[in-house]
């Protein structure tokens, strides 16, 4: 079984040696995520990674991704259970976008913070723009600015405001379902207030089961 990282299947999407459709880029996210939750939530003693990126994700030929790598790893203990990070964001924002921050596509731009430059995309009438130019056109659309929007509310400015990595894990999980069967009794907004994107605040309330953004 061959391994790689998520850096080296990102490198080869971007210079057109492979294709990384986006059931597959999902999938990857989801993955991540559902190891976040484990390690944050189910695993005894809790830990942090601390050093997320795509370089420490592991990838078989399925796309099913491990995270590696855990020499910054921290224990924490169970009264700091709740643990909230920006770093998901690496992971999850560039499967989308298809951009990284050290590409050309920055160079003369004045925001170069990747982070930044997606709240403000997202919060403006254009939002097609953080979207892969390879995937457009899949009918997949609204399934991935919705994903988007999970990855800006990983980094709202409060951490207290950002979704748990189970948050994150179940709200990924909602959007599929969601989008595919079309359940409005329990539909993910895929229309987050600008106001909340222009100001990083949002408060993610309800259970594992229903949630929602205030």
């Amino acid at each position: 079984m061959a391994v790689y990282t998520l850096q080296d299947v990102l490198d080869e999407a971007s210079n057109g040696t492979k294709e990384l459709d986006w059931l597959a880029r999902y999938k990857i996210a989801l993955g991540v995520a559902t190891g976040l939750e484990h390690m944050h939530f189910l695993h005894n003693p809790c830990i942090t990674h601390r050093d997320l990126k795509p370089a420490n994700v592991l990838l078989d030929d399925d796309m099913e991704a491990r995270i590696s790598d855990f020499g910054l790893a921290k224990v924490m203990p169970d009264a700091n259970i709740y643990i909230t990070g920006s770093n998901v964001v690496g992971t999850i924002g560039v499967l989308v976008i298809g951009k990284k921050q050290t590409d050309s596509f920055f160079h003369d731009m004045d925001e170069i913070c990747l982070a930044k430059w997606l709240w403000n995309v997202m919060a403006s009438d254009n939002l097609e723009q953080a979207i892969d130019s390879k995937l457009m056109g899949n009918r997949f659309e609204q399934e991935m600015l919705s994903v988007l929007k999970i990855a800006c509310l990983c980094t709202i400015d409060d951490p207290s405001d950002r979704p748990s990595s189970k948050n994150v894990r179940c709200m990924l999980s909602q959007t599929k379902d969601e989008i595919r069967e079309s359940r409005p009794s329990t539909r993910l907004s895929l229309e987050l207030s600008k106001t909340i994107l222009r100001e990083g605040k949002g408060k993610l309330v309800g259970n594992e089961n229903s949630i929602c953004i205030r």
